[in-house]
């Protein structure tokens, strides 16, 4: 029993968690994915140079930094201002580059999200050609947000610190070792800005070809197909659809109460019945009969008689 204790106790530490298995893996998935999209889009903008390497670690390997000789300075404090100064303009052409790339990332939202409006009703394109070329414009465009995205992610920088050891030195010895931290920092700041200024150069290219690719397509799309022939094709549509038919008349009702029996057919001039006919189909009139059986009516007759007596009577004369 305590040997299996033991064993109990100790498997949970021999064992790796799974949990954290699985967020390792799905870290590693999507940095590798997003330094690959990033990687074929440097290399499809154009820049042939760049390894996956330099793209996984956020930054080139171009310039290297080499410790100064400072044996034959004379102005020491002049020539740490000026490496100070460098350092400073290094941190101002990355705060210029990151205010591109938050104006860019806007602009790529509002383009997306109008993208997003205006697609199922102006942009609904009937031509195959230009659903597929619409398509491809939104994952250009998604492409470019994707690698601002990563141009904001959290890089490596090198910055100034001090240890005890540079603390201790002597002042000229302290200015010697500080202007060669801040040229240090500098070629760091550097080597990373010049890979994420190539990371916006590729994500400008992909916004603009999204931009004009839609503005062509929602052009070429307003000015020949014509809102009528629209119109019209959708009501022919319409019509031939027997759903949209059989709503727009509704549900069947109840059938209704057959109704009474009609009156029957006047009697014709040789005594015979006429003929009843309840639904009224296939009913056909004798003109030529029924204008005798009128002339043939004895009322008819005598009220002829009567007006034609009217106006012979002599009338009385009047004085």
């Amino acid at each position: 029993m305590p040997e299996q204790e033991q064993i109990e106790q100790a498997s949970p530490e021999s064992q790796p968690n799974r949990l954290q298995r699985c967020l390792d893996n799905f870290h590693a998935s999507r940095s590798w994915l997003a330094n690959g999209l990033a990687y074929v889009s440097l290399r499809l903008y154009g820049f042939g140079d760049v390894t996956l390497a330099e793209v996984s670690h956020g930054a080139y390997q171009g310039l290297a930094h080499k410790d100064r000789s400072l044996e034959h300075i004379q102005d020491a404090d002049l020539i740490v201002a000026e490496s100070k100064a460098c350092l400073q303009n290094a941190q101002a052409r990355r705060s210029a580059i990151t205010d591109k790339c938050k104006t860019l990332f806007t602009l790529s939202s509002l383009l997306l999200g109008l993208i997003g409006v205006l697609l199922p009703k102006s942009l609904a394109f009937d031509a195959l050609w230009m659903r597929v070329v619409c398509f491809l414009a939104v994952l250009a465009l998604l492409n470019a947000v994707m690698l601002l995205l990563t141009f904001f992610d959290v890089g490596r920088d090198t910055e100034v610190s001090l240890d005890q050891e540079q603390v201790d030195l002597e002042a000229g010895d302290f200015k010697k070792s500080l202007l060669n931290l801040y040229l240090r920092c500098q070629v760091a700041l550097d080597n990373r800005t010049d890979y994420l200024v190539d990371l916006y150069k590729a994500a400008r290219f992909f916004f603009l070809l999204a931009f004009t690719v839609v503005v062509l397509l929602f052009s070429v799309n307003f000015l020949f197909d014509s809102s009528k022939s629209r119109t019209e094709e959708v009501i022919r549509a319409l019509r031939s659809d027997p759903k949209f038919i059989e709503l727009l008349r509704g549900p069947k009702g109840d059938t209704g109460l057959k109704g009474d029996t009609g009156d029957q057919g006047i009697r014709g001039a040789d005594g015979r019945q006429g003929s009843r006919d309840d639904s009224g189909k296939d009913l056909v009139i004798d003109e030529d009969k029924l204008i005798e059986r009128i002339l043939d009516s004895p009322r008819l007759k005598k009220k002829l008689g009567d007006a034609i007596q009217a106006i012979l009577k002599p009338q009385p004369p009047t004085n």
